[in-house]
């Protein structure tokens, strides 16, 4: 871990916590499913290499791309859904993205970058505009993301991998929000479900991509993520099913389904 990654676990040990549950589902649970020959070999390196789905190369872009994709759905879903003043402290309470820690990698691709985007966003958010103009900050943010995920060039296995690894993340944060179907920790319960939103989200974008290995691989996802949608009866509830192992076992079928394009 760096200097700079030490010190935001220091400032905020929830976001650290959340990533080595994260970790450590990626490195001692990898996939309960039975996978044979090469494609068990492989699952086992991935296993061994568990931060490194977090952290590097295109996969690594795209979870950290994620990060921020995650927050800010969340912040748009509660603001256009009436709740102002939970939307503006999410962002208040929210460490899960911190611009600085990808703006070189972003430099380094050539890419764009977001804080433009980004700080429309959150101003609109933050001065209390009208619902219209939230929504079509919003959507501009999304497509900047989408356009500097791009400039990575990843390939479906890439895709796959982070969508596996924001999964996998979910799921730490719904672990760590959701006790016997109580929601105890509400901001967690909520990056869970921005994580999951990320996550269907570049599993439905493959689904209608026109590519037909990255269709094919995109609708495998969406299938197993069928009925995931019912650990979020919303935002602001405060049960749930509290059944974790079900999105567990969707971002393990993510990496059955990466290893097999």
């Amino acid at each position: 871990m760096s200097q700079t990654e030490m010190a935001r676990a220091a400032a905020c040990p929830r976001m650290e916590m959340s990533r080595r549950r994260a970790l450590a589902g990626l490195a001692g649970a990898v996939v309960t499913l039975p996978l044979l020959g090469a494609a068990a070999a492989r699952a086992t390196q991935l296993a061994e290499a568990g931060a490194a789905a977090l952290d590097a190369g295109p996969a690594g872009l795209l979870t950290r791309l994620g990060y921020f994709e995650a927050t800010y759905r969340i912040v748009a879903a509660l603001y256009l859904g009436g709740a102002r003043a939970l939307a503006r402290a999410h962002l208040e309470e929210s460490h899960h993205a911190f611009y600085e820690d990808i703006a070189p990698a972003l430099t380094e691709l050539g890419a764009p970058g977001f804080a433009a985007e980004a700080g429309d966003f959150l101003g609109a958010v933050k001065g209390g505009r009208d619902v219209e103009a939230v929504a079509a900050a919003y959507e501009a943010l999304l497509g900047a993301l989408a356009q500097n995920g791009a400039f990575a060039r990843p390939s479906a296995y890439d895709r796959l991998i982070s969508v596996h690894a924001l999964l996998m993340l979910a799921a730490a944060e719904y672990a760590g929000g959701v006790d016997a179907g109580r929601v105890v920790m509400a901001i967690e319960y909520r990056d869970s479900w921005g994580f999951y939103a990320t996550a269907q989200a570049r599993a439905e974008a493959m689904a209608a991509s026109g590519d037909l290995g990255l269709v094919k691989a995109g609708a495998d996802v969406l299938a197993q993520l069928d009925g995931v949608e019912a650990l979020y009866p919303g935002l602001t509830a405060k049960t749930t099913s509290g059944d974790v192992s079900r999105l567990s076992a969707a971002a393990g079928w993510a990496q059955i389904i990466a290893l097999r394009v």
